[in-house]
């Protein structure tokens, strides 16, 4: 009898400890004006939400519930238009790992546009491209990607001087972007003339916040990120020089090591 109390006690308790995660969990999409309202918060600026959709069944992610894309446009300029996705994910078979988030290109469609306008008139080797989350649909787009490859020591000024001023340029057009994750990421492969072939320091820059890693926490911390060009260079100088440390210790040498991400 004590023993079925027990299991009925416990039951009781895991439908109840249930009943609050989900109750604790919101699982529902945002509304256009919820978005609106969001992004307003985010950047000090009026926006427009021109469309929306649910885009689950095509979202390239499996692991996600629901997702929502919207389109978005200023309201004081109806010309310029992004996307922003409501994403609603966690385990499967459980709410553990739940997360129920907003992203938006607003800032990465800026970078992207100062980085064509500053690299023009540079001879620098580059890609520029988007992730597309959607399947079949080259409309949406989210992340941004930026690679220099390779990066010899003769570049790295130019380099530097060019992300500089793209950032530069952005924070002037939108500085509630600093500090914020911005769905850019910059890929610099760095080599040196004497280094083996497949031999090079992979480097990531991801405007606008730079981590940390705290020795007291044993955690990266995100802080400011100094956009000058001799700080980029002494941040992609330092990465390279932990690099070089990693080859001594290697006589045999290591391919494509990835150095910790800048923002």
């Amino acid at each position: 009898m004590a023993g079925k109390i027990k299991a009925r006690i416990c039951f009781v308790s895991l439908i109840c400890t249930l009943a609050v995660l989900l109750t604790s969990c919101d699982f529902r999409l945002m509304s256009k004006r919820e978005v609106k309202e969001y992004l307003e918060r985010q950047y000090g600026k009026e926006f427009t939400v021109l469309s929306s959709e649910s885009v689950t069944d095509d979202y390239y992610d499996d692991d996600v519930w629901r997702v929502r894309a919207y389109i978005v446009s200023l309201k004081d300029n109806p010309d310029i238009c992004f996307y922003a996705f409501n994403v609603v994910e966690g385990e499967s078979f459980g709410i553990f790992g739940f997360r129920n988030w907003l992203i938006d290109t607003y800032a990465s469609d800026i970078i992207g546009t100062a980085f064509l306008e500053q690299a023009a008139d540079t001879e620098l080797e580059y890609e520029l491209y988007y992730t597309y989350p959607v399947k079949l649909s080259s409309e949406y787009h989210s992340y941004l990607w930026i690679k220099f490859v390779p990066v010899f020591p003769e570049d790295l000024a130019e380099v530097c001087e060019l992300l500089s001023r793209t950032f530069t340029d952005t924070l002037e057009k939108v500085p509630e972007a600093q500090d914020k994750n911005t769905l850019t990421r910059i890929q610099i492969q760095y080599r040196e003339p004497d280094w083996p072939d497949e031999n090079f320091c992979l480097i990531w820059i991801e405007p606008f916040a730079l981590y940390e890693w705290n020795e007291a926490t044993s955690l990266y911390e995100r802080g400011a990120m100094d956009t000058d060009a001799e700080a980029i260079r002494e941040y992609i100088l330092d990465e390279v020089g932990e690099y070089k440390e990693r080859l001594q210790h290697d006589k045999s040498g290591v391919e494509g090591t990835e150095c910790t991400p800048c923002g």
